[in-house]
């Protein structure tokens, strides 16, 4: 793989470095460290910061190059991966509890929404990936992630849990108050959600890689998290599809924004690259959304 290490060269950015170097050596991959700065004065000790970094990647047999611009960070990031054709681009985080709105991760979201390209944020430090959730909403798009997670998880001898999350069934039409669902009875059956869980786990097994499925019931957001917790994952797979409805957007907000802002794990990204067909809104027209790139 060739892997874009962003690098603020401060120690937000240490997380984001330690777990590329865990992939980068277990995969054998290229990496390019790369910083931004907009001011002058900051561009000799990010210079030196990443030189820090350099030796230690070496260190580890990683093959590995560095590489500073001056300009407005999330523009050179845009224009270097699609310079260099990267597999993979890791990024600092800062996960924030209770729907606190994370500046930086905030930074982080628009680069998973510009790129179309798999991002990593790493928030918090994890000693080791071992265990990996994909959080599966049952569609064809999570292959791209499935394929990504399969390229690395058997290197760092990583077990996977497929996961989804139903919406609750509401009271009038069933008094079931069990947060869980019959897994092998919905990967025996014929629906759509079913066929597709169950092809991405033989896809992950063939990998050989211990696969698990969990699906429960409930708020997504809600029920994601408790899995999270609950299950004490290392890394949180999420796959990004456009957007077929801007009020979900812009109204409703945004999965994926609001799982990268309040997620104590690192969060990859991994978009499926199949654009929106759709006509644009008078909303979108109107922003400048959803031009030139799917949405999500």
């Amino acid at each position: 793989m060739r892997i874009l290490l962003c690098s603020e060269g401060t120690e937000r950015s240490e997380s984001a470095i330690q777990l590329c170097l865990k992939i980068a050596a277990a995969t054998q991959s290229q990496v390019t460290i790369f910083g931004v700065t907009e001011l002058e004065r900051d561009e000799v000790p990010l210079l030196e910061a990443m030189r820090r970094t350099q030796h230690a990647f070496m260190a580890q047999g990683v093959n590995v190059e560095i590489l500073s611009k001056y300009g407005e960070p999330i523009s050179e990031i845009e224009k270097r991966t699609v310079e260099g054709n990267y597999d993979l681009i890791v990024i600092g985080g800062e996960a924030k509890p209770g729907g606190q709105v994370s500046i930086l991760s905030q930074k982080a979201y628009e680069i998973i929404e510009i790129l179309l390209r798999p991002v990593l944020v790493v928030p918090v430090p994890r000693p080791e990936i071992r265990r990996i959730l994909i959080c599966s909403g049952g569609g064809t798009y999570i292959e791209a992630a499935v394929r990504l997670v399969i390229e690395f998880a058997p290197r760092l001898g990583a077990s996977v849990t497929l996961f989804t999350a139903l919406p609750e069934t509401p009271v009038m039409i069933s008094d079931r108050s069990e947060p869980y669902v019959d897994v092998s009875a919905l990967l025996a059956s014929d629906s759509a959600l079913g066929h597709n869980l169950r092809a991405e786990k033989e896809m992950i097994e063939a990998a050989g890689i211990r696969t698990e499925v969990r699906v429960r019931s409930g708020l997504v957001d809600a029920e994601i998290g408790a899995e999270i917790e609950a299950g004490d994952y290392d890394l949180v797979v999420l796959g990004s599809k456009p957007s077929r409805d801007v009020f979900s957007q812009y109204l409703l907000g945004n999965m994926t924004r609001r799982l990268v802002n309040w997620v104590p794990r690192p969060v990859l990204v991994v978009a499926s690259g199949i654009g929106s067909q759709r006509p644009r809104s008078w909303l979108e027209r109107i922003t400048g959304r959803g031009q030139g790139r799917g949405e999500r």
